[in-house]
């Protein structure tokens, strides 16, 4: 499938840039704003505070965002552990706090601010599915038109190894949303993710011929992109196409191990 099928594909997913960062953001108080701003051992709190305040209440990011709030954004992102009875009493206000971090760096990739494009995106991407999947809202219909949009813009026949990430997340969310899409685009977008593994890791392929698609986004072990494969092998499909439930499990597969 070439570019203009994906993209004939991605448009049917009704491709939208702000609902997503837009509805998380209506959630977030100044509190976690502030727990945002301090990631950075607390320098520049106030500076960092404004620059979120404005993302969070206009959806519009600062000129020059490299330091304000985008160091604080990449700092925060990267505190994700796995639920423990420690940090249970934090654990939804670190999700929501996480969810609206990923959220705001994987919109501001692309037009007008073209910031930090390739700069672990593919973390961005992991942890805020797995915000997501922690949260009390759905947010699966603005999930599938933010990744739908996100690939769009990303030359998904090109060179740029993130396409896979953005792919398998929109699989993940499109394979949850009301109503379902369509058997035949799923299983579209899950070939379009193995043909892309395949050719931007081709280097990496294992001699038995093991498609390694968890090399793009799972490397280096331990990743949290286990943790989505376990998830996608163990989805129960019975209701799907036996084609589209194989594609799936596949794909969770290599991400799983």
């Amino acid at each position: 499938m070439g570019e203009p099928m994906i993209i004939e594909l991605l448009n049917r997913l009704e491709p939208d840039p702000e609902a997503l960062l837009r509805d998380i953001s209506a959630h977030i108080d100044d509190e976690i704003l502030e727990e945002i701003a301090a990631a950075d051992y607390g320098q520049d709190i106030e500076k960092h505070f404004a620059a979120l305040k404005q993302i969070r209440d206009t959806g519009l990011f600062p000129e020059k965002m490299y330091w304000f709030p985008g160091e604080v954004l990449e700092l925060y992102r990267f505190g994700w552990i796995e639920n423990t009875e420690m940090r249970q009493g934090r654990f939804e206000f670190e999700n929501w706090a996480r969810a609206f971090c990923c959220a705001a760096l994987l919109r501001a990739t692309r037009e007008p601010w073209n910031y930090g494009d390739g700069i672990a995106t593919d973390k961005s991407t992991i942890l805020l599915i797995l915000s997501l999947r922690e949260l009390p809202i759905d947010f699966t219909p603005q999930a599938v038109s933010f990744f739908a949009w996100l690939l769009a813009n990303s030359e998904p026949e090109g060179r740029d190894e993130q396409v896979c990430a953005y792919g398998i997340a929109l699989l993940w969310f499109a394979l949850h949303r009301t109503p379902p899409v369509e058997d035949e685009t799923l299983i579209s977008l899950a070939n379009w993710i193995v043909r892309r593994a395949k050719e931007l890791y081709l280097n990496l392929i294992f001699e038995t011929g093991s498609l390694p698609i968890r090399m793009g986004v799972g490397n280096p072990p331990p990743s949290p992109w286990v943790l989505l494969g376990t998830a996608l092998f163990d989805l129960d499909l019975s209701w799907r196409t036996p084609e589209l439930s194989a594609s799936v499990q596949e794909i969770g597969l290599e991400l799983g191990q």
